[in-house]
């Protein structure tokens, strides 16, 4: 009895452990991340470099590497800029969120402007998203 007792805790244990392997292969996308840059003026440039959520629920970031006179960054739905986050203050060089809880599935683009008149302001930086922290 106390062998077959043994065998019955061994397949539970193994069990348990197959289960949460499968858990993970099935978790949350990896972030994703790439080096953008781009000119900005006075008004929003758009983007049109496209990037797609593949993980339920994950934000996106962006950290300005060359800081610049009062940049602000934005996402927006690609195909439609009247969809489009809040404007976000990203001169400090740290890393800064830019959108949360996306759905899978949606395609985003970066728009961005600097506190200028007449001068073309060049930046760049690191950009990432299907990220849950």
């Amino acid at each position: 009895m106390r062998i077959l007792h043994g065998t019955k805790s061994k397949v539970l244990v193994t069990g348990a452990a197959l289960a949460g392997a499968l858990a993970l292969a099935t978790g949350p996308a990896y972030a994703s991340s790439t080096n953008v840059s781009g000119q900005v003026g006075g008004s929003y440039t758009y983007y049109g470099t496209g990037r797609t959520i593949t993980a339920n629920g994950s934000n996106v970031y962006l950290q300005i590497n060359s800081l610049g006179l009062g940049t602000k960054v934005k996402w927006y739905k690609c195909d439609d800029r009247s969809v489009h986050g809040a404007d976000v203050e990203v001169n400090d060089g740290r890393r800064h969120l830019i959108g949360s809880n996306f759905k899978a599935g949606t395609v985003f683009c970066l728009a961005a402007a600097a506190d200028l008149s007449e001068t073309r302001l060049t930046w760049s930086g690191t950009l990432n998203w299907n990220v849950y922290s």
